[in-house]
């Protein structure tokens, strides 16, 4: 069995993620394309702000035309963030040139309390560098985003939770409309074997 479960969206399919439905119909009138299914089901096109307190949109600025690998973490987390957080940075490295046309996000689950400031600090201890962006917002923002990638838990108890997040990647080429999911809680060297296998 691999570790890796490749998902592929299409049209009006739907699709599962952890937990969660990543994929729900939508009338075919509305849509032209598939990666324009996908933008409007999925990827709302709300303000973010960075670590560096520069506000982006989700889609235009952190999205569009863009391979990308992303997770839900926060800075106080006292479980799984740190060894997931180390992992993909492992990843990032055993990459190499690769890495240079990947973008990496990190998008707090506790946006009240991590500003710019509190992200920042937390990629200092995690001795985080470029390529490697850390989201905050308002906290409506990060949860449409969070539910429009599939990083949800069938039941509505365990999904309020947010010790209960699940250490997942959503890995995808934007632009090719190809979706992927990985665990990030194996190894870096997993973790870089399954972005390779996604974007490679």
């Amino acid at each position: 069995m691999t570790i890796l479960e490749k998902r592929s969206f299409l049209v009006g399919a739907a699709a599962a993620l952890t937990g969660g439905t990543l994929m729900a119909r939508a009338p075919a009138a509305s849509v032209q394309n598939p990666r324009e299914q996908m933008r409007q089901l999925h990827f709302p096109n709300l303000p973010l702000t960075t670590h560096d307190g520069k506000q982006v949109r989700f889609y235009d600025d952190v999205l569009k035309d863009r391979k990308v690998v992303i997770n839900f973490m926060y800075t106080i987390c006292s479980n799984i963030c740190t060894p997931v957080t180390q992992n993909i940075l492992e990843a990032q490295r055993l990459l190499g040139s690769m890495a240079k046309d990947i973008d990496f996000y990190s998008i707090s689950l506790t946006p009240l309390d991590d500003d710019p400031a509190a992200l920042r600090a937390y990629m200092d201890k995690q001795h985080i560098g470029k390529g490697w962006t850390f989201l905050t917002g308002k906290p409506e923002n990060i949860e449409r985003v969070r539910r429009g990638l599939g990083f949800t838990q069938r039941s509505p108890v365990a999904d309020a939770d947010i010790s209960n997040h699940s250490g997942m990647l959503r890995i995808g080429n934007e632009r090719l409309v190809s979706w992927g999911h990985a665990s990030a809680t194996t190894s870096g060297k997993a973790v870089a074997r399954m972005i390779r296998f996604e974007l490679g």
